[in-house]
């Protein structure tokens, strides 16, 4: 009879064996990690959120923010968490739309915002796109020469943002009027123009903040 052919046999494996240690320790690893990052992915976190439109230079205080719980992740220090956090005096920096979560880029002091209020008496309704909180341009239509032609229309303020719009009186005693914030550099030429009774419209900026094309 031939040789039997030797029998392998499988090694049980020790629980002193390295690689099984190791083995145990990176699944035990990665449970946690996971375990970790769903509570984290599932954990709230209280957040300003503007009741309204806040154009810069309006105070941020409970009339305009409210808090709400939401889910912001790694995102948390971003945003500004409860009405304690916010400086007195406190006031925004830049315009915060309706619903928008506040962002701690967008808290300042009345001394950082260089924009002056004007309002602008306009003959007919806006577009819809000129609401609060939103970028226009202003534009200066100079009267037409007596000698024949049209009036010339020239970019007067590239950048203005929108603080409020005033309907005007339903029986036609006060006109409407838009109440615009512009560069502080800018505010001497627009008082101008509105002194010499001169035509300045208020045109919204479509894909601008605030404004949807």
């Amino acid at each position: 009879m031939g040789a039997t052919a030797p029998v392998m046999r499988l090694r049980r494996p020790r629980w002193r064996d390295p690689r099984l240690i190791v083995g145990i320790v990176l699944v035990v690893a990665s449970v946690l990690m996971g375990a970790l990052l769903v509570s984290r992915l599932s954990e709230t976190t209280p957040v300003l959120i503007a009741k309204g439109p806040i154009a810069p230079g309006d105070p941020l205080d409970a009339e305009t923010l409210t808090t709400v719980e939401l889910r912001l992740g790694d995102q948390q220090e971003l945003y500004v968490g409860s009405l304690d956090a916010v400086p007195d005096g406190a006031v925004a920096g830049r315009a915060v739309q309706a619903g928008e979560m506040l962002p701690v880029s967008a808290v300042g002091q009345p001394e950082d915002v260089a924009l002056r209020p004007v309002v602008i008496p306009v003959d007919a309704s806006v577009a819809e796109s000129v609401v609060p909180g939103a970028t226009v341009e202003l534009w200066h239509t100079s009267p037409a020469p007596q000698d024949g032609g049209s009036g010339e229309a020239r970019l007067l303020v590239e950048e203005a943002i929108v603080r409020r719009v005033d309907e005007g009186s339903s029986l036609g005693m006060r006109s409407m009027s838009v109440e615009v914030l512009v560069p502080q550099e800018s505010v001497a030429e627009v008082l101008q123009v509105l002194a010499e009774e001169e035509r300045l419209d208020v045109i919204g900026v479509p894909g601008a903040y605030g404004v949807t094309p």
